[in-house]
Order: C-alpha cells, then sequence, then structure tokens
C-alpha cells in the first residue's frame, strides 16, 4: 500500500518544491496546491528528510468531515479521529525513525476561515482523544499550559517524539503526523546566524533555480550567515561557490556554518560592488542583498545597490544568470529593466509575512543562462492549476 505524504513550504515556491520532490526516488503522484506539495510513495525513507525546499513533512493520517464553525464540532472531534487508523500511521513512521511505546506527543492544528474556537481548543480536544490511542504523553501547546513560551509554542521540558498536524479547512480535518523529528526548515548546521539570515528553504528554491548541469562558479556577494552559499554547495559539491561579504562577524557566521555543513566554499571579504572576483570568471551570481530593513547595507552600497548593478557586467562571460530574492515594494524587476537587464521570471512569494520576489535576471550584453525546463514545466503546471500566476500567487 503506498503512503500519502504532504511536504509543506513558504507560499510561492510550491513549483520549486514539486520538481525538487518529483526528483526524489520513490516519489510518484506529485500533486500542487496553496503552500504544498503531496505525492505518494511506497515507503519512508531517509531520502524524504533531505527536501530542502521544504519547511515540514507530514505522513497523511487521513480526513474526516462534518466539523463546522459552531463549537459543537469539538464534542465531535474525537468520534471523527477515531475513525482514523493513527495507530498504524505511528508504525509506519517507526519504521524509520524510533518511537518510544508511548512517545510524548504534541498535537498543532491549522484553521481556516472564522470558527467559534481557537486552535489551542481543537488542540488539546485532539490531543485528549488521541491519547487513548497514543498513551498519557501529550504535552499541551496552550499558552496557560506553557507558561514559559509566549503564545503557546513549544511546551517546557523535554521535546515530544511525536507531533500530530491537523488541517481544518470548511468542515473537513485533514490529520498527519510530522515524518521528522523537528520541521524539515530548521537546518543542524545553522548555528551562527545574525539580522537578516534567510530562511534555508528559501534559499535551497534559490540553489535549485541556479542549479547548471555542468557546475561552475557560482558567487554569493552578500553572503552573510553562508544560507545561500551552502545550500549552492550542498545540492551541487562540484559547483565552485565564492562566498563574499564586507562584514569579517557574518564571514566567520559562514565559516563555522560551512564547517557544520560540510560544504566547500571559498571565502572572500570584499565589497560587493568592487569586487575581488576576476573579471569574466562568473557563471551565475545568487544572493540575497541588504535593502536597509532588518540589515543595512555597506560600502559601495550603502546608498543603494546602483553600483552593483553596474559593476555586475563585469563579472560574468558572454553568458550568465543572477537569481536573487528582494522585497517586491522595491520594484527591483523594474530597476533593472530600466538598466537594460533581461529580467525572467519573477515570482512573488511570502515570507516572514512580507511579499518578496525571486527574479531571474542576466546583465545588458550577457546572454541569460536558460533555466531547467523540468522546472519551469513544474512552474506552468501550477500557473495552469491556479495555484500560481505569472508572477502573483
Amino acid at each position: 500500500m503506498s503512503l500519502t505524504l504532504i511536504a509543506r513550504c513558504v507560499r510561492g515556491i510550491e513549483w520549486i518544491l514539486a520538481d525538487e520532490v518529483a526528483r526524489t526516488e520513490g516519489t510518484s503522484q506529485v500533486r500542487l496546491g496553496e503552500r504544498e506539495v503531496t505525492f505518494t510513495a511506497a515507503r519512508l525513507t531517509p531520502r524524504l528528510l533531505e527536501l530542502r525546499t521544504a519547511d515540514d513533512l507530514f505522513l497523511d493520517i487521513g480526513t474526516v468531515s462534518g466539523l463546522d464553525h459552531t463549537r459543537a464540532a469539538l464534542g465531535l472531534l474525537p468520534a471523527r479521529l477515531a475513525r482514523l487508523d493513527v495507530a498504524g500511521a505511528v508504525s509506519r513512521l517507526g519504521e524509520l525513525r524510533p518511537l518510544g511505546r508511548k512517545p510524548r506527543f504534541d498535537v498543532v492544528a491549522s484553521l481556516a476561515g472564522k470558527r467559534n474556537y481557537n486552535r489551542y481548543a481543537v488542540e488539546d480536544t485532539a490531543g485528549a482523544a488521541l491519547g487513548r490511542v497514543l498513551g498519557p504523553g501529550y504535552v499541551s501547546r496552550t499558552p496557560s499550559a506553557t507558561p514559559a513560551a509566549a503564545g503557546g509554542g513549544q511546551p517546557r521540558g523535554p521535546q515530544p517524539e511525536l507531533t500530530v498536524r491537523l488541517f481544518l479547512r470548511g468542515e473537513q480535518l485533514q490529520a498527519a503526523l510530522r515524518v521528522a523529528g523537528r520541521p524539515l526548515h530548521r537546518r543542524a548546521w545553522k548555528e551562527h546566524t545574525g539580522a537578516g539570515t534567510l530562511h534555508p528553504p528559501m534559499a535551497a528554491a534559490l540553489a535549485r533555480i541556479a542549479r547548471l548541469p555542468e557546475g561552475g562558479t557560482l558567487l554569493d556577494p552578500f553572503c552573510g550567515d553562508g544560507t545561500v552559499a551552502i545550500e549552492l554547495a550542498l545540492l551541487d559539491p562540484a559547483a565552485r561557490v565564492v562566498a563574499a561579504d564586507l562584514d569579517r562577524d557574518r564571514l566567520a557566521n559562514t565559516r563555522a556554518n560551512a564547517a557544520s555543513a560540510g560544504a566547500r566554499l571559498l571565502l572572500l571579504r570584499a565589497d560587493a560592488a568592487r569586487s575581488a572576483v576576476l573579471p569574466g570568471t562568473v557563471d551565475q551570481i545568487v544572493t540575497n542583498p541588504p535593502w536597509n530593513r532588518a540589515v543595512g547595507a555597506a560600502g559601495a552600497v550603502a546608498d543603494g545597490l546602483d553600483p552593483l548593478w553596474r559593476e555586475l557586467p563585469r563579472l560574468f562571460g558572454p553568458r550568465g544568470r543572477m537569481c536573487l530574492i528582494a522585497e517586491a515594494e522595491l520594484d527591483t524587476p523594474g530597476q533593472l529593466r530600466r538598466r537594460g537587464y533581461t529580467v525572467d521570471p519573477v515570482q512573488n512569494v511570502r515570507l516572514a509575512g512580507r511579499v518578496s520576489q525571486i527574479l531571474v535576471a542576466a546583465p545588458p550584453g550577457v546572454e541569460p543562462l536558460p533555466l531547467d525546463a523540468e522546472l519551469l514545466g513544474w512552474r506552468q503546471r501550477a500557473i495552469k492549476q491556479g495555484v500560481l500566476s505569472h508572477e502573483g500567487f
């Protein structure tokens, strides 16, 4: 019997996650949805825990209906959950990673639409009901039960071995188990960080867009804590990845994080607009520039990125590509086009509550490197299915 899995992601990169899932051995029936990609697999394997553009991964338990917006729905929830094979799902998860006979577990609920009850009421009602199957190890995330965590959040004491995830949309509730011991977006290697550090799955999405079959030289001129550069190096160990920054402390973070990740990087302390990289040697620039929000720009770009846009054509050979993320309200695509850059595609994403843009561009006089055809195919499917629009969502 095949298993159904749900990979959750940042809004706007569903197509990139779908491409990654489809390339993962043992997956099939890949389907796009808003903020998620569902697929099937014959069994749970460690390879599934290596999905880098996913925020999290869940094993589907099943769906029940008849839970409306009224408080009466809470009284129906235990009987509805009893219809699902929770024990069977836990047993299958135990084949991938060790679980105690009566594991500590928590419940995380997402509620769509207005309701006469909140997520904590759903979580505690479900936790009590699931305790009849899983044992007495339920750990509540309700604020009153977790005074050390503002607004609920992570419970005190040892962390739960198991997380039950509930997605309530309309009158339907979908139940699932987190496959890993913690969310996939939490990279073990990312221990040294500063302000404005990039969400790792977003960095991984940039890396997958930038992927070249023949490797090449990739530059992040604003490497910060190394998130983008490390994701580039892990995706393609044969690539020459150059991580540069003017801030000594952030370069030290990159060095430490790269060592923890086992990623091979060439580190440079350099002003992005006065690059120490030899002219004509860069195949791609992949970066998250400072936008003077969480992180202020310094050096030649302290007053804006114009010096960088003037510098970039010198770095590329006859062909090249730049992939970056920018806040949507800055209209970076328009700025670049007015300077003669070729910009395509542009994709809105929602990151940390703000709308940003992933954009791919090439300077004037540089022939844009083509994007991977399979990856673009998933983007077209997402647009056709209404998950995305050509620039938004």
